[in-house]
């Protein structure tokens, strides 16, 4: 399992997503017409430039072939189009509902075409506007079968020439913020646990794995504001730096649902040793595979047609019910541990199950949320509520676990080892 999550992990440096695309294809039967990548433009003008060539030379004992030019159609469209010609049945009837269209000649050799540029301009509201490749002629590989596939090259830029599509513009300067925010936040309450732990002379597990969340949030922030960052400068970006994001996003996800399911079942409430500690960490391995799995799903297709954020499609669905399922399972352990409780351990839970509640059910409540926009603005809702959502959870619980509160009072780590010395 743990070779099978690093490959997973692997998985990520290499499915990152930029405005600058790079497609690779092939115009094989039934396949003469191919979606490419899509960018949102603001009100104004917007610009890009496409070229393109053979992944390596088109070497063939026919001279006449050495030395031709091969010419296909990129296709833009704009969303109202998009989609009826999405429902055409054939190649052609779909580049009919194109606006424009930029004829791209490559040669034999294997060299870069001429570049193409343009502008694509709206007026009435933000659109966004779908590429496709295609060949509806069948002069490439339908006709050369042993003809190589083709690499597409794009590039686009909106108003006033920044690198952002329409969903993404802001989001720098709510990164910038968000992380001012968590370095103020994680440097005060490790100080405060720092301060605890030597007062107290012992750790607090919970508190720790919380502290951990915090930490890889902060990770994730602090490195996709360098990508994001250099993506402002280049429309690239750096795919290191989007990869390690990712993960400390998701490693941040996985440690705090893991700690709110296992304080909901009683964990340094009730009990403080597992009693089949090989079952919890087989179920720890399980949920963290499924978790990065899921992510590698969403990097995967960043770029579908039909995706405006993160987790919409199929592994938003998976992610949804999954949610759903931990959330039940928190429900039926908390209700348990709340009955078997102390007086003052139920002071605690009250406000840990509903914080942890919330924490939990809002993921499938954002997915259904972003359904209610536009959707060229769905991607900032979902980045906004999903910073939102993770920085709550973490201030409450950290107020919860740290300092004088009454997890302190009831959690087993301190109970005091002569006898007699805690009671409710």
């Amino acid at each position: 399992m743990l070779r099978i999550a690093s490959i997973l992990i692997l998985f990520f440096v290499f499915f990152v997503d930029s405005k600058v695309v790079y497609k690779s294809l092939n115009f094989k039967k039934g396949r003469q017409w191919q979606y490419i990548t899509k960018f949102g433009i603001s009100i104004g003008r917007g610009g890009f430039e496409i070229k393109a060539r053979f992944k390596k030379p088109f070497n063939t004992l026919a001279s006449t072939l050495r030395q031709q030019v091969f010419t296909f159609n990129a296709n833009f469209y704009l969303d109202t189009k998009w989609y009826l010609g999405m429902e055409e049945p054939n190649c052609k009837a779909k580049a009919e509902h194109q606006i424009r269209t930029e004829s791209i000649s490559i040669n034999a050799n294997g060299e870069w075409s001429e570049i193409k540029r343009g502008y694509l301009k709206q007026h009435t509201r933000p659109y966004v506007w779908f590429v496709a490749a295609e060949d509806c002629e069948e002069t490439m590989h339908v006709k050369h079968p042993t003809m190589p596939p083709i690499q597409i090259y794009i590039k686009f830029t909106g108003e006033d020439g920044t690198e952002f599509s329409h969903e993404e513009i802001g989001l720098l300067g709510l990164y910038s913020i968000a992380l001012v925010a968590y370095t103020l936040i994680l440097g005060y309450n490790v100080h405060s646990y720092y301060k605890n732990l030597k007062k107290l002379e012992r750790a607090d597990n919970p508190i720790l794995l919380l502290l951990i969340a915090v930490g890889l949030e902060f990770l994730s922030i602090f490195f996709m504001w360098i990508h994001l960052l250099a993506y402002s400068k280049d429309g690239e970006g750096l795919s290191v730096c989007h990869a390690i994001a990712i993960i400390a996003e998701v490693g941040s996800q996985f440690f705090l649902s893991v700690l709110l399911i296992l304080i909901s079942w009683g964990w340094t409430i009730t009990y403080l040793e597992f009693d089949n500690i090989e079952i919890y960490v087989t179920l720890l391995i399980m949920l963290l595979m499924l978790h990065l799995l899921v992510a590698g799903l969403t990097q995967l297709t960043s770029d579908a047609y039909h995706k405006y954020h993160d987790y919409e499609g199929i592994q938003g669905i998976i992610l949804v019910i999954f949610r759903l399922g931990m959330f039940a399972y928190f429900l039926y352990g908390i209700r348990d541990t709340f009955r078997l409780s102390r007086l003052k351990a139920k002071a605690f839970l009250k406000p840990f199950a509903i914080c942890a509640g919330l924490y939990l059910i809002a993921f499938p409540l954002l997915v259904l949320i972003c359904q209610i926009f536009a959707h060229y603005v769905r991607h900032k809702v979902m980045v906004i509520g999903s910073i939102l959502v993770q920085s709550i959870a973490m201030c409450t619980l950290l107020r919860l676990f740290i300092g004088k509160t009454s997890y302190t009072k009831v959690s087993k780590n301190f109970d005091p080892i002569l006898p007699g010395g805690k009671s409710d």
